[in-house]
């Protein structure tokens, strides 16, 4: 066995959300999809919530505080792109 990890198995993505760590899968496609709609920056949390949502389990409680960090983590996703997309990356 030359591999011991499914190179097509997806992405979990770790944020720090409320005092816990909390995995995500298909966190960075849904950034993209969210970046392709152009949505305004007050539209965009709940946007991010919704389509994350539909592949992760998020508590009705905790919504508030997952809207945060996505989009707080998105933003970063966002600053990275742009500062590769300059560098020529």
């Amino acid at each position: 066995m030359s591999n011991c990890c499914d190179p097509n198995a997806p992405i979990v993505y770790k944020l720090k959300i409320g005092d816990q760590m909390t995995g995500f899968l298909g966190l960075e496609q849904a950034f993209m999809d969210v970046r392709e709609l152009d949505l305004p920056d007050q539209e965009i949390p709940r946007k991010l919530l919704e389509i994350v949502g539909c592949r992760n389990y998020i508590p009705v409680c905790a919504e508030p505080a997952y809207k945060e960090a996505l989009f707080a983590e998105y933003q970063k996703y966002i600053a990275t792109t742009k500062l590769a997309r300059r560098d020529g990356s």
